[in-house]
């Protein structure tokens, strides 16, 4: 069972390093996927709206909240193992694990291996990306911190009906404008909006992209990531990328027209039927 506790006036849970103060009612603290799950159908049922927070180290109010209450990701984190592929070695992480974690676990030389594969060779490697120690992995792919991007490699997120799903680059392509992908008992199907983005701030659009680009750089608002894998590097890439929080709100429109941001809109109402997700977040 999942713990749902109030949460007083002045709390942590109520700021990031923004400026800005929330107000929530609650705050649900799950331990695990399971628990986490069980707290978003909760909420799901009475229309609750749910802000996410990790460990609330982004600049722009995204994990602040507005009303509603807070889904904590704050005691799932830890290193699952690290695996290879074509194109390198990755590190599978509960969404909370921090960068410093990440990299004290690859120096550490105690990682197991995933996938059923022996352990690589990752000595030497580091997280990627520029992004403060004790920033949180599920934070850096959420917001595309320092355009992590193109080193996430598969993730997996739970939907506000409380369903999930696993995402590995490349396994659901969009056919043209045309998205489609399964997801437990459902089968997701929209039409991608009309504009091609950049990657400086919020989700990704373009013909024929991957879905997995969709959820990176969303924040929060069309599920809850739950793992991610990260490819490794021996650099530290750094490129600026925007977070769209709640002192930004309005740059989808700012920069690409209402038709835009209607269109992300009408793709939140398909994949948050009840629109309950980081309410305030970038729209």
């Amino acid at each position: 069972m999942f713990l749902r506790e109030k949460i007083p006036d002045g709390s942590k849970y109520l700021y990031d390093r923004s400026t800005l103060k929330g107000h929530a009612k609650n705050v649900i603290l799950p331990n695990d996927e399971t628990e986490l799950r069980e707290g978003i159908r909760y909420s799901s049922k009475g229309n609750t709206k749910v802000t996410i927070s990790g460990t609330r180290m982004g600049a722009f109010g995204g994990a602040v909240p507005t009303g509603g209450d807070i889904m904590s990701m704050e005691r799932m984190y830890g290193v699952i193992g690290a695996g290879k592929d074509e194109n390198g070695v990755y590190l599978r992480v509960l969404p909370n694990t921090t960068v410093s974690l990440f990299n004290n676990a690859i120096a550490s030389g105690k990682v197991l291996g995933v996938d059923g594969a022996d352990v690589p060779d990752i000595f030497g490697m580091q997280f990627p990306v520029k992004a403060d120690v004790s920033q949180s992995i599920g934070g850096c792919v959420a917001t595309n911190r320092s355009g992590i991007r193109e080193y996430v490699r598969r993730i997996k997120v739970v939907f506000s009906d409380s369903t999930f799903t696993t995402i590995t680059r490349g396994e659901y392509i969009a056919d043209g404008r045309r998205m489609g992908f399964p997801a437990g008992r459902n089968y997701f199907c929209f039409d991608l909006p009309d504009y091609d983005s950049d990657d400086s701030f919020g989700p990704k659009f373009s013909e024929n992209m991957d879905l997995i680009d969709l959820f990176i750089g969303s924040e929060g608002i069309f599920c809850i990531i739950t793992e991610a894998d990260i490819y490794l590097s021996s650099d530290v890439k750094e490129s600026e990328v925007i977070e769209c929080g709640k002192t930004t709100n309005g740059m989808i429109k700012e920069r690409y027209g209402q038709e835009a941001e209607d269109a992300v809109k009408r793709i939140k109402s398909i994949l948050d039927t009840n629109y309950i997700l980081n309410i305030g977040n970038l729209l």
